[in-house]
C-alpha cells in the first residue's frame, strides 16, 4: 500500500475498528471526515445538521491514505466529506520532487470523491508554530508549497476550500501564537475556531443542497 515504513500500523488497525463501530452509529448520509491526526483530533460529533464520522488516522501521509478513501466512501456512504492530509508529507527533509509524488496521490484522492459523487470540503495543512516541541520536524516551506498545490487541485472540483495557511497564519510563514500545542497539532482554541469555520461551510452546503 505504501513504500514508506509504517510505525503507525497498530494504531491504524485500532482506528479501523473504532471507525467501523462509529459508522454503524452514524449510518449513511452523514459527514465523513478523512485525514491525519488533525482530523482524528476533531472532537465534535456533529456539524450543521449532519453527524460526523471521524476517519482520522494519526501519522498517515497522502500515499497511505489514498487507497483507504474509496473503501471509506463505499462503506460510509456519506452525503458530504471533509479532507485534510499532507501534514506528514511536509517533513524537514521534504523536497519539491517528493512533493510532486505527493501531489499525484492527493489528486487521486480527489478523483475518488468525484467518482463517488460525494462533495468534499478540502482543507490545507496548517502552518507550523515556531518554538514548539515538534516545530523542527516539519518544513514551513514544504507545508506552504503543498498547500498551494492542494488549492490548485481543489479549485473548481471541491465543494469548498478551507486554507488553514490563511486561517491560522501570522503572515510571516508561521502559525499565530497559541494555534498549536506542539508546533503542528491544533490547540483547543484553534479547534473551536476551525469548528466555527467548518460549521459555516457545511451549513451553507447542506442548505444549497436542500433548496436545489
Amino acid at each position: 500500500m505504501t513504500s514508506q515504513p509504517n510505525p503507525f500500523a497498530p494504531h491504524w488497525l485500532i482506528r479501523d475498528i473504532v471507525i467501523g463501530s462509529h459508522r454503524s452509529a452514524v449510518g449513511p448520509g452523514g459527514l465523513l471526515f478523512v485525514g491525519d491526526s488533525l482530523i482524528e483530533g476533531f472532537y465534535w460529533n456533529r456539524l450543521g445538521s449532519l453527524p460526523v464520522l471521524n476517519a482520522g488516522y494519526s501519522g498517515i501521509w497522502t500515499e497511505a491514505l489514498e487507497p483507504r478513501v474509496p473503501i471509506l466512501l463505499n462503506s460510509a456512504e456519506p452525503s458530504i466529506a471533509v479532507l485534510l492530509v499532507g501534514t506528514n508529507d511536509a517533513k524537514k527533509d521534504c523536497t519539491e520532487e517528493s512533493l510532486d509524488r505527493v501531489t499525484a496521490h492527493f489528486e487521486a484522492i480527489v478523483r475518488h470523491f468525484e467518482s463517488a459523487a460525494v462533495p468534499v470540503v478540502v482543507m490545507t495543512p496548517p502552518p507550523i508554530e515556531r518554538g514548539k516541541r515538534l516545530t523542527g520536524f516539519y518544513s514551513s516551506e514544504a507545508m506552504a508549497s503543498f498547500s498551494r498545490r492542494i488549492v490548485q487541485i481543489a479549485d473548481g472540483r471541491a465543494a469548498a476550500i478551507v486554507d488553514l495557511q490563511n486561517v491560522f497564519g501570522d503572515r510571516q510563514g508561521g502559525a499565530r501564537e497559541g494555534t498549536t500545542t506542539d508546533g503542528i497539532h491544533l490547540s483547543a482554541e484553534a479547534y473551536r475556531h476551525l469548528h466555527e469555520v467548518l460549521n459555516r461551510e457545511i451549513t451553507e452546503l447542506t442548505d444549497r443542497r436542500d433548496n436545489s
